[in-house]
């Protein structure tokens, strides 16, 4: 993969790396920055790609890793774990979202990766080294947290 293929292909993935990174981060500065290294370490690391299809796969780990070590810096300069994202603002999301961040990242990010970037069960679980089984149970178990959370509310 060459600079101009490598660039095409950081572009067409660049908004399921601010999704992604926005299920993980509370800070939409983190998030930007968390990308930024994403991508420059996917740069740094281009020989240890073994297949360029799934490159998209690929930098969704990397993204994720560093997403990680963003809430691990945070929570050294804080004091104390970081481990859930603030409330949305209701002006921002609607109750659907609100309920999404509202789950654990364990939660989360699975529904993230699968539902809203169309990632398969056997890619989520290499980008969070899991056994697929333990992503399917995570899923099923983030359905029930969210259909218990948004019960009384109509999505047509």
């Amino acid at each position: 993969m060459d600079k101009t293929e490598f660039a095409a292909a950081v572009l067409a993935a660049e908004p399921t790396l601010y999704r992604v990174a926005r299920s993980m981060l509370p800070c939409e500065a983190d998030c930007a920055d968390a990308a930024q290294s994403a991508i420059l370490r996917a740069w740094e690391k281009l020989d240890t790609l073994k297949s360029p299809e799934y490159f998209r796969t690929w930098l969704v780990r990397i993204l994720i890793n560093e997403c990680r070590s963003a809430l691990r810096r945070r929570a050294r300069f804080a004091g104390e774990p970081d481990e859930s994202l603030p409330a949305p603002e209701p002006e921002r999301y609607d109750e659907l979202y609100a309920a999404l961040y509202s789950l654990d990242e364990k939660y989360r990010l699975p529904v993230t990766l699968h539902y809203l970037e169309g990632f398969r069960l056997a890619e989520i679980a290499e980008m969070l080294r899991l056994p697929q089984g333990t992503v399917a149970t995570r899923l099923r178990r983030a359905r029930e947290l969210l259909r218990e959370e948004l019960k009384g509310e109509c999505y047509a």
